[in-house]
């Protein structure tokens, strides 16, 4: 591992390699060597930086061409363009701070562009543009823990069979949100992938620290399937006395 150098910014495929060689005892044996893997993985995210430069000016172009009449189709469509740059960025091994903050502005001004569209159109739309820009932070904060930004790729780093090593990699508290970006089935796995390095390990140290990042799953899984049921369960109606509404309703007797 000595020999390897790494870049003081990597990317994601260059940072899946350190988790390899800093963490060689939940991945297991290499059939490919590191220095190989780690040669071809800072490639391959120079390629990814350059082409999102590319790409960063393209949308720039896009957004100035819109207008006070474009329609919530087009702009719709741009700003999720946006925001799926935004994501690459987060995820990008350099220093990209002047392009976040161009892109956070680029994102300003299409909000305003899309709320200035429904401003004649029904107020659930607007509700639901409200609600789009909530889960919109709440997903933005989980990018800014790397493993997240790796495991949401369209194409990941991370092979299917190495996300339990990987994830046992990652410190407990990065751990417990790449767990939310995760569905029940992926958890189902991930819990069977944990045991299965379990089974390998003979360290104690190492073991209490797997044991640990099991509890948290435990932890997770019960808080998401509260969330679940809550939001599942119908809201309870108003009950209503059968004696006391027959008594209001009924006509006094006759004198």
């Amino acid at each position: 591992m000595s020999a390897l150098k790494f870049s003081e910014w990597p990317g994601a495929w260059e940072r899946h390699i350190i988790r390899k060689a800093r963490h060689s005892h939940f991945f297991g044996d290499n059939k490919t060597s590191l220095a190989e893997q780690l040669a071809q993985a800072q490639q391959r995210d120079q390629l990814e930086l350059a082409q999102f430069n590319q790409h960063i000016g393209e949308l720039a172009l896009q957004c100035t061409s819109l207008g006070e009449e474009s329609s919530p189709t087009l702009i719709t469509g741009i700003k999720k363009k946006i925001d799926h740059c935004y994501d690459t960025a987060c995820g990008l091994g350099a220093e990209l701070d002047d392009q976040k903050e161009a892109l956070a502005v680029l994102n300003d001004l299409i909000t305003t562009a899309m709320r200035r569209a429904l401003r004649d159109t029904d107020e659930s739309d607007r509700l639901h543009l409200i609600k789009q820009e909530s889960q919109r932070m709440q997903h933005l904060a989980r990018l800014e823990y790397p493993i997240v930004c790796d495991l949401l790729r369209a194409v990941s780093p991370i092979p299917a069979v190495e996300i339990p090593a990987a994830l046992l990699s990652e410190t407990d508290e990065a751990y417990t949100i790449a767990l939310e970006v995760l569905d029940q089935d992926k958890r189902r796995y991930l819990a069977e992938g944990i045991e299965s390095i379990a089974e390998r390990i003979t360290d104690h140290s190492i073991l209490f620290r797997i044991d640990r990042k099991l509890v948290i799953l435990k932890k997770v899984n019960a808080r998401i399937a509260r969330s679940i049921n809550s939001q599942s369960s119908p809201k309870p109606s108003a009950k209503i006395d059968d004696k006391a509404a027959s008594t209001k309703h009924t006509e006094p007797a006759a004198n």
